[in-house]
């Protein structure tokens, strides 16, 4: 599908972004294996959840959904009742499929190989197999280039392991904690930069022991069972996004986007926008499921250019192509710094980044592992083909939505993977 966009001369309404995609994915996972039924509401029925459920329930899990009510009942196996499928598992698209799979299957005795789409196949995973091995598995990369296919050999993991990690990445940390659910003893790991921690929350609330000390989590000792826990799922952080940014640099807007995920491990977007003068409110804060949810509301703002650490990547790590379009209306220049891992997602997000926002007329580059983005720019309508990136496609689609002109976006269907009604809440914001 295509799409002719210009800037609206309000931004007005009220918007409720899909569940959690992080949540979701762990929602489904950890009850899977837990030791009874449970419920999940506002599950984000994307792509990318599709591929985790229909791994699931290759693997001998019941899993039912109401699709039009984003309700669906898993009938948890138990830590020891997954069963070896006959055929691959087939994670689609999603990273955080494959990387929470490969540390779960662990624990299950048997050979089973993991496969994915032409972007998936790209993607890093030698990231998650050393860790792992080190660990005691047995996981291979199939052309030992550290990509998948990959053969998880199941068998025992060795308790008292303390993995240093390189790289900050909850979905490392996440596959190793799963694995260490089928150890014989405490699982430690230490993290370069602390990462969302959803895990750690979820697991915790299900009746396992994790201790969490600065950047050091410890699966004290693996629980004999999971105690299954009805969630209900805030809307993403990440989905909010594009809202957020529309609202910030639009010059007459006022949006109130409902019930969003606000965990502190998430919030690094917020406080990246506000340090920059952002005009946002939390309100209706309370904790739902163990994790902080609020309503926001998000005013055109004046916003200046500011140097953005390292520290603070991890926390807004999907959001920061959204950041450096903020950027681009600011007053002076704003530089991102620990910007190396937008290199390894669904697409180089780095390069893409640059690629669009300066043929809508910004002036981004790169530098050290550093984004440089002069602010003060004026964004042309221009026209734009769009990639399977599901942040990338609405990323164009929020700068056509500033630009000046009238911009045209071709193949804008890859929003699927994280947010099936984007283009439908992308109209009903639109006031003319």
């Amino acid at each position: 599908m295509d799409k002719t966009i210009s800037r609206p001369a309000k931004l007005r309404g009220v918007v409720k972004p899909p569940g959690d995609k992080s949540i979701s994915h762990r929602s489904l996972i950890f009850n899977a294996v837990a030791n009874k039924q449970s419920l999940i509401s506002g599950l984000l029925l994307s792509d990318d959840i599709l591929s985790t459920i229909r791994i699931l329930q290759k693997l001998g899990v019941q899993i039912d959904i109401a699709e039009n009510e984003n309700i669906c009942k898993v009938y948890g196996v138990g830590l020891h009742g997954l069963q070896v499928p006959q055929d691959d598992l087939d994670c689609g698209n999603s990273g955080t499929t494959m990387r929470l799979m490969i540390g779960l299957l662990t624990g299950i005795k048997g050979n089973i190989q993991l496969i994915g789409d032409q972007s998936l196949q790209k993607r890093p995973m030698e990231r998650i197999i050393g860790p792992l091995n080190q660990m005691g598995a047995n996981i291979l990369s199939v052309n030992s280039d550290g990509l998948c296919p990959i053969i998880v050999h199941g068998q025992p993991i060795n308790g008292g392991q303390e993995i240093n990690l390189e790289i900050a990445s909850a979905q490392v940390k996440s596959a190793i904690l799963l694995a260490g659910l089928y150890s014989d003893g405490s699982t430690k790991l230490i993290e370069p930069i602390a990462t969302r921690d959803h895990t750690e929350r979820m697991l915790t609330a299900m009746g396992a022991q994790i201790s969490i000390k600065d950047n050091q989590i410890e699966l004290i000792e693996p629980p004999n069972y999971l105690n299954s826990q009805n969630i209900d799922i805030p809307s993403d952080i990440s989905s909010a996004a594009p809202w957020i940014i529309a609202a910030v640099i639009h010059p007459d807007a006022e949006i109130l986007i409902e019930n969003v995920g606000i965990n502190p491990s998430r919030f690094g977007i917020i406080k990246i926008l506000v340090s920059m003068g952002a005009n946002i409110e939390i309100i209706n804060r309370k904790t739902i499921s163990n994790e902080e949810v609020g309503d926001l509301v998000i005013k055109s703002s004046v916003l200046n250019g500011i140097i953005v650490s390292k520290e603070l990547v991890p926390q807004a790590i999907d959001e920061i192509p959204l950041i450096a379009l903020a950027a681009c209306f600011a007053k002076g220049e704003t530089q991102i710094a620990g910007i190396e891992e937008l290199k390894v997602k669904e697409s180089d997000r780095l390069k893409n980044t640059i690629d669009i926002l300066n043929q809508f007329g910004g002036n981004i580059t790169s530098c050290k592992q550093v984004m440089i983005i002069e602010g003060s720019r004026i964004l042309k309508a221009t026209h734009i083909q769009c990639s399977d990136d599901h942040r990338m496609t609405m990323l164009a689609g929020i700068a056509g939505l500033i630009a000046d002109g009238t911009s045209s976006l071709v193949n804008i269907d890859s929003v699927s993977i994280s947010y099936p009604s984007f283009w439908n809440d992308f109209d009903l914001l639109s006031i003319n």
